[in-house]
């Protein structure tokens, strides 16, 4: 179990660092900093308010997007990936 939770750990880490480096990312850097002066976005309830402007602006889905993409790409390599046994 443990190692199959480190398993998943680092395939989401390595998914979050393919990710950061995308325009995708830098897109949305942009918006959150442009929003950040917003009179309506207030610190007690920042976390509501951003999962409403992902939901509102339609950056939900396209995060969704990308992330089934990342995931698609890597069981792709993972499925196609020699394994040490097979040399042996």
């Amino acid at each position: 179990m443990l190692e199959q939770d480190t398993g998943l750990s680092l395939a989401i880490a390595q998914i979050v660092q393919r990710l950061k480096g995308s325009s995708l990312h830098s897109q949305l850097e942009r918006q959150a900093r442009g929003s950040l002066h917003k009179p309506e976005i207030k610190l007690e309830s920042l976390k509501e308010d951003i999962k409403d402007f992902l939901k509102t602006s339609g950056w939900e889905k396209r995060l969704q997007n990308a992330v089934y993409s990342e995931l698609n790409v890597a069981s792709q390599i993972s499925f196609s990936t020699p394994k040490m046994d097979d040399f042996q």
